[in-house]
């Protein structure tokens, strides 16, 4: 299962979901089966942005 992890905390979360899939990572978190969709910012953790693992 894709997850967010904090480098300094080691706190890991699900990537989030968007038309029955898991969203992209890229800049932000993107859907990746409509245009009309939004994005989300990329949650942070002990003020860092949570990395893809």
């Amino acid at each position: 299962m894709p997850r967010l992890e904090c480098n300094i905390c080691g706190r890991k979360i699900s990537v989030p979901k968007c038309c029955d899939q898991s969203m992209l990572i890229k800049d932000a978190i993107l859907c990746c089966c409509s245009d009309t969709c939004h994005h989300q910012e990329i949650p942070k953790c002990c003020g860092e942005q949570m990395k893809y693992t």
